[in-house]
């Protein structure tokens, strides 16, 4: 959930007054209109529209604080308001410096694919391949496939098929499917190991019978 106040920088104590004021101040600095050709202003601007639409209408700003509370009741944090490829990288390495120090056997899976969906979620997929920096969108890939190591076979398939929809150069296409083939392999392992293990072991009996 984005933080809209956070977006307008101000604290969710704002007046309606102060709303529009912080409005006006980040919509002529952010306009397309002073950044033409500028897609970080653009995509800020249009995260700044989305705050002052939502927290000046009397229903959709109770609406927003009732999920808002909702959701730090549960503990949850609010969403980073990353708009652009190199912030959205930022917060993935930021994910997978963490993941990497979890323990696979007590680690909440659920929750971490949690995070790495919401890492890549439609809106910030759309961010990615609006700007279309290759390298960006390339290590965005790189690193995700990384990070899916400690979720559920089924769970790193859902996020690589996500990831197919990021505009990111051939290579990683490539990375992508060989991910997928190696989980999906293992899968079928998974479901015929029980009857390879007793195929083993009817032989050792068998073999043991003849011996006596």
């Amino acid at each position: 959930m984005k933080d809209y106040y956070q977006i307008l920088g101000l604290p969710p104590s704002a007046t309606i007054a102060e709303i529009k004021m912080a409005y006006r101040k980040l919509a002529h600095q952010y306009h397309p209109d002073k950044n033409p050709s500028n897609l970080y202003a653009a995509a800020h601007f249009s995260l700044i529209k989305e705050a002052y639409h939502t927290l000046t209408r009397p229903e959709l700003k109770t609406q927003y604080l009732q999920e808002r509370w909702l959701q730090q009741s549960m503990g949850a944090p609010m969403e980073k308001t990353a708009t652009t490829p190199p912030e959205l990288l930022k917060d993935l390495l930021s994910v997978h410096q963490q993941l990497i120090h979890y323990d696979v056997y007590r680690v909440d899976k659920r929750g971490v694919y949690a995070t790495l969906q919401e890492l890549i979620s439609p809106a910030k997929i759309d961010i990615l391949n609006q700007f279309h920096q290759q390298d960006i969108n390339r290590e965005m890939v790189k690193w995700m496939a990384d990070s899916i190591f400690l979720l559920h076979p089924e769970d790193q398939l859902r996020i690589l098929e996500q990831m197919e929809k990021i505009l990111a150069p051939a290579e990683s296409r490539i990375l992508i499917g060989k991910k997928s083939r190696e989980i999906r392999q293992s899968i079928r392992f998974s479901r015929y190991k029980p009857f390879l293990i007793l195929g083993l072991i009817i032989l050792l009996c068998i073999i043991i019978a003849y011996s006596l």
